[in-house]
């Protein structure tokens, strides 16, 4: 492909398309135009010459010179186009002498403007290749177009594939009988041809949220590899696909180059053509190669979309035909009206009447042609309406007449019309008597609200809830024939109950002036036995006068649907189950028992990592599913301490009786360790063809392996080859993140109460020490001091010095004892916290030192949650520190800083490699210092889980700041 279509993502035209290979620019063979009309004739072959330089238009004035051209084996024409009314004959009898003298062997277009659908039908049924029809705005593109179509085909010799292999593609095509048939051989036939990674067909969604803007597309068939059907279905080739139909051009894209800086693209997706098919269909392809599609692979695109759409208008066409002409027939014999149906090519002859027409004149059709309608129908005075005389073809005649039956004349609406049938006029004479007209237009209501209704299993009841009409769908559904339930009552199918909150719902319908639908859910029982789901879209049938004269419901089944729902449900049901498990076993069992109950995935498995396995059971170990490996005969079998493994923790009742009880899976073990390792789920739609699987004789087919994060994996097995459906397999994506969520909040828990546990100890142990100190100290220097009080009686003056002396010791021993029973309780964690106010607490602790201490406030301290207690006692400690290094003179400053609050002294401060000592207990810088003051601060900070340092105040004094964040 030519280097400028990779580096613009800009939409190519089909006069942009590259020239390799002379695709779509070389010139075509000459189409032939006949057309009696000289003006029109050469007008439309200038337009179409003009419009496109490839195409070569040579005016043929009549059939004669039609039919030398034809005949001349030196000259090639690519096809002809013609119009209808010719003055020797018509289109269709021309083309029938032409395939009668062997000259009919290029496509024939009919291009006319007094043609109608009727016409088109004809003419395609008789083997034209296309009708296009004059006078409207857009009739010479729509020609252009239709040519185009029929000329692509003498394009293909040129594309530079195997002429065989795309003639095959187009045939097959073009012989397609259904749209849906259509759209597969299509994505098919370019997914062959082109080898691309995946081709699919987007239909535009009939949605009234949606518009052209803001288009919303689905692919309805697809075709290519797993990755690529999945990565065309992304937005990136969404948007695309609307690109491309908004703009109505072809688009040759690379969507790395198309998507805005920091969108998501189609994963690996580089190269991709989008062709519209028709107003709402777009072709697409895609490949993850640069450059994969040069023009020729364009044009192979272009010409699928465009046999595609040639093959769909004609599909439709011809069901459209179909259904007129069974319409039509079981609208003659079945119409309640009386219709003639008279001959009057050479004068006037009677070919059928229906029924209704016997029974309401009483004449048969040989009565008639013995006796004349004159005679028999039109009474004396008035005259015979010649349709085709006053109307021509196609126009309906209306009027009210008087007409003679064998039980005396009757008043009747008369209308007609005149077609013409295989050269010969034919006039359809419909009678109503004009008593029934109120009947008759009722009838045509609810003929055509039941038209209106949606494209489904379809009814009519009526005002007695008896069916009157139901369609092919519907007897299908039910499994029995049209006429077995036309007559029968509604609660043949619905109960009592259903049928009273129909009419409920009627009535509200009735009463509205905007409401003309509702809906109902109901369930019903299917011809199988099995109970379905439906949804019954309902709507009144009224007459003229708003009396309701019965219903029209369109049904569909809504099973899957409800399934869905209910997945999901229970699903959401079970994910507030796993956020509640209080431990890894129960997540992993609530998770079988979800994957069974809410996805249908009964054979599933949990396995959780454990990194200290060392023993295995041989009885509780038979040979692995995945590894095939036999456990040991001796009942244990010492394993590596260094490697871990996945240990099961949950199956479900399904898999336990299919396998038993089942081993770990060690390192390395097979394909479910690979999952594990990957950290990527993986799907193996056929078992036995999966990489580094142990055992290929396991009866699993289909499995997938879903990790869950560090803490293990999630196996969801099928016995059959591709037995899991891609629902389920999101659906246990979810529940295997949602259980890692939970496995996740298990572990932190864990981890917590591990941590609890371990802070509960540690108090306890801090406060038997805190015990000791309190009593087996305490106590001895009690005993001493008392002591030293009844000596002072007995030592002369001599000895009261070493009295002061021992006093001293005793009340520094006292005071080391209060240091470190503080320290000790300062060092217990906190198990729990309250809101403190530090202003209030700095007051308090001031007090309690010395009120006459000057301590300076910069700002309103925070409130934090701590313990109030053990946060008077920093304080405290801080300003007898100050007091006692500084002296009763000391200024203390205490600030609001950004992250918590910092006490400042105007003293010497404490050198820079010393900070960090005085923070241990028994270190201090002053001669009569105990080391526990700032040591107790410390603790303190510590238990909350704040943070200390140590600085220097802006007067050269000591600067204390501590952080309530994250330490």
């Amino acid at each position: 492909m030519a280097e400028y279509l990779i580096r613009t993502p800009l939409l190519i035209e089909d006069d942009e398309m590259p020239e390799s290979g002379s695709c779509g620019d070389a010139a075509l063979d000459p189409v032939l135009y006949l057309d009696p009309d000289p003006t029109d004739r050469t007008q439309t072959a200038m337009t179409l010459e003009a419009d496109d330089s490839t195409l070569t238009v040579e005016e043929v004035p009549t059939t004669a010179v039609l039919r030398d051209a034809l005949a001349d084996e030196t000259s090639e024409y690519a096809c002809v186009v013609t119009e209808y009314r010719l003055e020797e004959t018509d289109a269709l009898s021309l083309y029938d002498s032409l395939r009668a003298a062997g000259l009919a062997t290029v496509p024939i277009v009919l291009y006319t403007a007094d043609g109608d659908e009727k016409l088109a039908s004809d003419a395609i049924t008789a083997g034209l290749s296309g009708y296009v029809p004059k006078g409207r705005d857009d009739s010479i593109d729509r020609l252009r177009e239709q040519l185009r179509t029929i000329l692509r085909a003498d394009q293909i010799d040129e594309i530079g594939l195997d002429l065989e292999d795309v003639r095959d593609a187009v045939r097959a095509l073009e012989s397609c009988s259904t749209v849906e048939e259509t759209y597969r051989l299509a994505v098919d036939a370019v997914d062959r041809l082109l080898e691309s990674d995946a081709t699919a067909i987007f239909v535009e969604r009939d949605d009234p949220d949606t518009s052209r803007i803001s288009a919303d597309f689905a692919p309805v068939v697809a075709a290519g590899t797993d990755a690529g059907t999945t990565a065309i279905q992304e937005s990136t080739c969404e948007g695309l696909v609307e690109q491309a139909l908004r703009t109505d051009t072809t688009g040759v894209i690379d969507p790395k180059t198309y998507a805005s800086d920091g969108e998501s693209t189609a994963a690996d997706v580089r190269s991709v053509v989008s062709v519209p098919v028709n107003g709402d269909t777009v072709l697409q392809t895609i490949s993850t190669t640069p450059n994969a599609f040069d023009g020729h692979a364009v044009s192979i695109v272009k010409l699928v979309a465009a046999t595609v759409a040639s093959t769909v208008t004609r599909i439709q066409s011809e069901r459209e035909r179909r259904d007129e002409r069974d319409r039509f027939a079981a609208l003659f014999e079945s119409v309640p009206d009386a219709v003639l149906l008279l001959n009057r090519t050479d004068g006037v002859r009677v070919v059928a009447v229906n029924p209704s027409f016997e029974e309401l004149f009483g004449y048969d059709r040989d009565a008639l042609d013995e006796h004349g309608i004159d005679e028999l129908l039109v009474p004396a005075g008035s005259e015979e309406i010649d349709v085709y005389e006053s109307a021509g073809l196609e126009s309906v005649v209306t009027a009210e007449v008087e007409r003679c039956t064998t039980d005396g004349p009757r008043d009747f609406l008369f209308r007609g019309f005149a077609t013409e049938i295989a050269g010969e006029i034919h006039e359809y004479a419909i009678y109503t008597d004009t008593t029934e007209q109120k009947r008759r237009e009722r009838k045509l209501e609810r003929y055509r609200t039941l038209v209106e209704t949606v494209d489904d299993s379809m009814y009519v009841l009526d005002a007695a809830g008896n069916v009157e009409i139901v369609n092919e769908a519907m007897a299908d559904y039910f499994g029995e024939p049209r006429d077995a339930i036309v007559g029968e009552h509604v609660t043949e199918f619905i109960s009592e109950a259903e049928l009273e909150e129909r009419w409920a719902l009627i009535e509200e319908m009735q009463a509205s002036d905007d409401r003309r639908s509702g809906t109902i859910e109901t369930t019903i029982e299917s011809p199988n036995g099995s109970t379905c789901h439906i949804e019954d879209n309902i709507a009144p049938v009224l007459d003229d006068d708003g009396q309701l004269l019965g219903s029209v419901g369109a049904i569909r089944d809504i099973t899957a649907r409800k399934e869905h729902e209910r997945r999901i449900r229970q699903l959401h049901d079970g994910t507030r189950r796993l956020m509640a498990a209080t431990g890894s076993d129960e997540i992993a069992r609530i998770m079988t028992d979800i994957a069974s109950e809410a996805i249908n995935l009964d054979l599933n498995s949990v396995f959780l990592y454990q990194s200290d396995i060392t023993t295995r059971s041989a009885a509780a170990s038979p040979p692995d599913r995945a590894t095939g490996e036999p456990a040991s005969e001796d009942g244990t079998t010492p394993l590596d301490d260094s490697n871990g493994g996945l240990v099961p923790a949950a199956m479900s009742d399904r898999a336990r009786k299919l396998f038993g009880t089942v081993g770990y899976i060690e390192s390395g073990g097979g394909i479910a360790w690979d999952a594990y390792e990957a950290g990527e789920a993986i799907v193996h739609g056929d078992l036995r063809r999966a990489p580094n699987v142990r055992s290929p004789e396991t009866p699993i087919r289909s499995e997938a392996h879903i990790p869950l994060g560090e803490h293990g994996i999630f196996i969801v097995s099928s016995l059959a080859v591709n037995g899991l459906d891609s629902e389920a397999l999101t659906l246990a994506r979810i529940l295997a993140a949602n259980a890692e969520a939970a496995l996740d909040r298990a572990a932190r828990e864990s981890e917590l109460a591990d941590r609890s546990r371990e802070l509960e100890r540690q108090n306890d142990r801090l406060e038997a020490f805190a015990s000791t100190v309190s009593h087996d100290l305490r106590n001895p220097l009690t005993l001493a001091a008392g002591h030293l009080e009844n000596l002072d009686a007995h030592v002369d003056e001599g000895g009261e010095q070493h009295l002061e002396e021992i006093a001293w010791a005793l009340d520094r021993m006292d005071e080391l004892v209060e240091n470190v029973l503080a320290l000790a309780r300062s060092s217990q964690r906190l198990t729990e916290t309250v809101a403190v106010d530090l202003d209030a607490v700095l007051d308090q602790a001031h007090r309690a030192v010395d009120p006459t201490l000057e301590v300076v406030r910069d700002g309103s301290l925070p409130t934090v949650d701590g313990d109030e207690s053990r946060l008077r006692a920093l304080f405290e400690n801080i300003l007898r520190n100050a007091r006692e290094h500084v002296g009763d003179d000391v200024t203390v400053t205490v600030t609001a800083t950004a992250d918590g609050f910092a006490i400042e002294d105007d003293g010497p401060g404490i050198p820079a490699d010393e900070r960090d000592d005085v923070l241990e207990w028994g270190y201090s810088t002053a001669a009569e210092g105990t080391g526990f003051g700032l040591a107790i601060v410390s603790e303190v900070v510590e238990a909350h889980g704040w943070s200390i340092s140590l600085g220097e105040s802006a007067s050269g004094g000591l600067r204390v700041a501590i952080s309530v964040g994250t330490p």
